[in-house]
């Protein structure tokens, strides 16, 4: 049995970086954060309501990046990844 934690995605990662980055630059981390822990519980279904407004989110993002950060939003690993890209870039600045 092998105990090593699978890599994330560059893809996704890439992705969730710039939303950190216009989070912080924004100066919106505060909100963000207290937003993305507040949902932790319910990643998943918010991931699942991305579904539903996908049609309505490609007027404005590209149709990849949406699937990419609905995908990320799936599995806890990159929400605590976020959170803690928007703690560090906000702590930076």
């Amino acid at each position: 049995m092998n105990n090593k934690k699978e890599e994330l995605d560059p893809k996704k990662l890439e992705v969730l970086d710039k939303i950190a980055n216009f989070v912080v630059e924004k100066e919106l981390a505060p909100m963000a954060i207290v937003f993305l822990e507040s949902i932790r519980p319910l990643h998943y279904l918010g991931s699942q309501a991305i579904i539903f407004f996908e049609p309505f989110i490609n007027i404005l993002i590209d149709q990849q990046k949406i699937a990419l950060f609905r995908e990320a939003m799936e599995d806890k690993r990159y929400l605590e990844y976020l959170i803690n890209k928007i703690e560090k870039d906000n702590d930076n600045d």
